[in-house]
């Protein structure tokens, strides 16, 4: 490593603080415009050591001196935190990682320095140099760790130095590649890690329990002012509204038909098969929000503005050597041609931004077009408990006559091919919501099912495929049938599993054997709440347990139903049947996730028997004796003393007094039992597991509340999709809402704010004892 040579262009100047501002302004949108919080929060940079990356930690520098409340996304700034990622895959990083932390200091920047393990990411004895695809794996573990120090540090911003010349470079390598006009976009200012995906608090999650902490991020709760100005304005319009409502009230109570006042909506679940039973309804599950995000400041300053930055304000960079060499990555091979050779003027870069922005444009105007088309659908029903969606679409109609004339087939075809692309935009967003898959298809994937899904679009003299169930991106199409023997509407469900496809399965620890030695079951204490794991791609699932063994989250297979019922008293029983029949109806029960443990805790749950099973253990010492590498091996000579005598058994109250107050074997006894935990959980993979709890359903074996606990929560959604989902409204009976206006109308009566407008008729008895008075 060594100090890059000042070479730079003439005619490059540095970047000004206000002009960084102003690019900050323009990529950092808010996030959460609702966001009440006035305190400071620390942005996080990505520090490399390059002219780049130092050029931005200058710069971020003097954010407060230059304005002191500018906000990045939603908070005001304050000083900056960096983040020092050591690939270590040549020799002299750890100097070259000191020297970019002095230089950090430098500027009165606080560092933090991570280091990649080769080896827990490739394994013991692999180089990661002989790696082909070793750049990306890189590129992943690098910002896995700057996602993992941006959530320690409660900072949900991340910068990066990527400047203009990146960007071109990385335009030219997606046109060398065969890229459409929508990969040529270029990178994006504000993105969130993908990398992170499967990283609960990094990846477009961690906003409620943000809420929930002591010090939360966003703050989203009005000061005493702002409530002090709502509780005014509420009180002015209940008195307003109070009265208004009178006026539209009294003439109704004297109707006996209150159909056309209030009318019942239709029926969004026709389709499924009502039990006599009503079933109970599901347990709520909200959605999660938040997450780190990467923002790209730089992206219109070229790399000649940031050395002349450095260069002007005497920052240190260091440069490193292997971004030269154009042999190693594709990037350095296409910054060698460009910078050392003149290209053809529709490939320099004035000419690739300019695509780049035309291409940004015309995908903008796409999504607006598919957002507006997402407007006149309707979306009576998303359950993300079951995972199931109901869309009816709407109905395209070209104009009869072409814009360019009336005899143009190529101006129709053209139109319907554009409102085929718009109709596949539609389709993806509908998939975004059910999909367990990350990476969608693109559009231009979704040809068939758009002509199938809406067969006005289909080509001139082809006839649109008939409608019938269709599996694409993991999401499973069932039309739902109307008159005239087309679809009405449209289910969407998580596909079922296929045989030959290993199921989906997240795992949980269980307990240390070491904090249940020696008590009884009763007397276990849980270690916390396990961190947040994603399942499917669509759940995230944490766990609180004391169980014994550990638990798996797995799909609700059919071979476990039976067992699962019999072990449910008559009350869930019948919940159990009514809520699959209602909300999970024929192979769509069979996605939902369950949770399993490998052993059977039904004595403990029920009996408070003794774990582990103390004549069983004394069997298990018996029978096997500790290697040298510390492993439990089976003893020779024990199986043959089994075979010739059979042992007389004490009773469980006896050994466990002496495995309880025996202190001479108490370590030994505590290593015994837990060689003897971990065997019994891996002889028993085999057999089939206990289903213990469908959490989406709220149904769990008896007694099960007292031992294991369980919070669920769906993906990040597009709140423009959740706005599109019209639930069906709670309608009163008709007696209980004429009781409900007439309370209103006596309240307001009573309290002064109107009058009556139809006066009762008076009687003659009250006439005449008002004159005697």
């Amino acid at each position: 490593m060594g100090t890059l040579p000042p070479v730079v262009h003439s005619t490059a100047r540095a970047i000004a603080p206000r002009e960084f501002l102003d690019a900050l302004h323009a990529t950092c949108n808010p996030r959460f415009p609702y966001d009440r919080g006035r305190s400071h929060k620390p942005i996080a940079l990505a520090i490399s050591g390059g002219v780049d990356s130092m050029a931005l930690a200058y710069l971020s520098t003097k954010i407060r001196t230059t304005d002191h409340w500018f906000k990045v996304a939603d908070h005001p700034v304050s000083n900056p935190v960096a983040f020092v990622v050591n690939h270590d895959l040549r020799k002299g990083m750890v100097e070259e990682v000191d020297q970019v932390i002095k230089a950090l200091r430098g500027l009165k920047i606080f560092a933090y320095v991570a280091k990649i393990d080769w080896a827990q990411v490739l394994g013991k004895g692999v180089d990661p140099n002989t790696v082909p695809n070793i750049e990306t794996l890189a590129r992943q573990q690098r910002y896995r760790k700057l996602g993992t120090f941006a959530r320690n540090c409660k900072t949900m911003s991340l910068l990066t130095a990527h400047h203009e010349d990146d960007q071109y470079e990385t335009i030219l390598m997606r046109l060398l590649s065969g890229h459409g006009y929508r990969g040529l976009r270029g990178m994006r200012p504000a993105t969130d890690i993908p990398e992170c995906y499967d990283m609960h608090g990094i990846y477009q999650s961690g906003f409620i329990d943000d809420q929930r902490s002591k010090h939360p991020v966003w703050n989203i709760y009005p000061n005493r002012a702002e409530r002090t100005k709502i509780l005014r304005a509420l009180r002015d319009d209940f008195h307003f509204d109070l009265a208004t409502f009178a006026e539209k009230a009294e003439p109704m109570m004297w109707r006996t038909d209150l159909k056309d006042a209030f009318s019942a909506d239709q029926d969004y679940d026709e389709w499924i098969a009502r039990s006599n039973k009503p079933a109970p309804p599901l347990p709520t599950m909200d959605f999660e929000d938040g997450g780190v995000m990467v923002y790209r400041p730089l992206l219109h300053f070229s790399k000649d503005r940031l050395i002349a930055t450095c260069l002007e304000n005497n920052v240190p960079w260091f440069e490193d050597h292997t971004n030269k060499d154009p042999t190693l990555t594709m990037r350095n091979a296409v910054r060698q041609m460009w910078k050392n050779h003149r290209l053809p003027e529709a490939l320099q870069k004035p000419a690739i931004l300019r695509l780049a922005e035309r291409c940004r444009k015309r995908v903008a105007f796409e999504e607006a077009e598919a957002d507006r088309l997402l407007q006149s659908a309707l979306v009576p029903h998303f359950e993300p408990s079951t995972g199931t969606l109901v869309v009816q679409l709407p109905k395209f109609r070209l104009p009869r006559v072409s814009r360019l004339s009336s005899k143009s087939p190529e101006g129709r075809q053209k139109r319907l091919n554009h409102h085929r692309y718009i109709a596949a935009l539609l389709l993806r967003k509908l998939i975004s919501m059910v999909t367990p898959e990350r990476e969608l298809n693109q559009a231009g994937q979704l040809d068939h099912l758009a002509s199938m899904l809406f067969p006005s679009l289909a080509q001139d003299g082809v006839e649109p495929p008939p409608p019938k169930p269709y599996v694409i991106c993991g999401v499973h199409f069932v039309p739902m049938m109307g008159p005239n023997s087309q679809p009405f509407r449209w289910l969407l469900t998580r596909a079922p599993y296929a045989s030959n496809v290993p199921r989906p399965r997240t795992g949980f620890w269980a307990p240390s054997i070491r904090g249940r030695w020696g008590k009884k079951p009763h007397q276990w204490k849980t270690t916390g709440w396990s961190g947040f794991k994603l399942y499917d791609g669509r759940y995230w699932i944490r766990l609180l347990s004391r169980l014994p063994g550990n638990l798996h989250v797995m799909p609700f297979e059919a071979e476990h139903q039976k067992p699962f019922k019999e072990a449910l008293d008559e009350q869930s029983k019948n919940d159990l049947a009514a809520m699959l029949k209602r909300y999970a109806p024929g192979k769509i029960r069979y996605t939902l996730p369950g949770i399993y443990s490998r052993v059977d805790v039904t004595g403990i749950i029920q009996r408070d028997e003794y774990w582990p099973d103390v004549e069983e253990l004394d069997k298990y010492g018996a029978l096997r004796k500790r290697n040298a590498d510390g492993q439990w091996e089976i003893r020779e000579e024990a199986v043959e003393n089994e075979e010739s005598k059979d042992a007389e058994k004490k009773s469980s109250d006896t050994v466990e007094q002496e495995l309880l107050h025996s202190s001479a074997s108490k370590r030994a006894r505590l290593l015994q039992a837990k060689a003897w935990e971990d065997d019994i959980t891996e002889r028993r993979t085999d057999n089939p597991p206990q289903l213990l709890a469908l959490p989406t359903l709220g149904i769990y074996i008896p007694g099960l509340e007292d031992w294991l606990r369980w919070e669920i929560r769906y993906r990040k959604l597009d709140p423009d999709m959740l706005l599109t989902v019209k639930r069906r409204k709670f309608m009163p009976k008709r007696r209980k809402v004429r009781s409900r206006i007439r309370m209103s109308y006596r309240h307001m009566l009573l309290s002064g704010l109107i009058k009556p407008r139809y006066s009762r008729p008076v009687r003659r008895r009250e006439v005449l004892k008002s004159k005697s008075k």
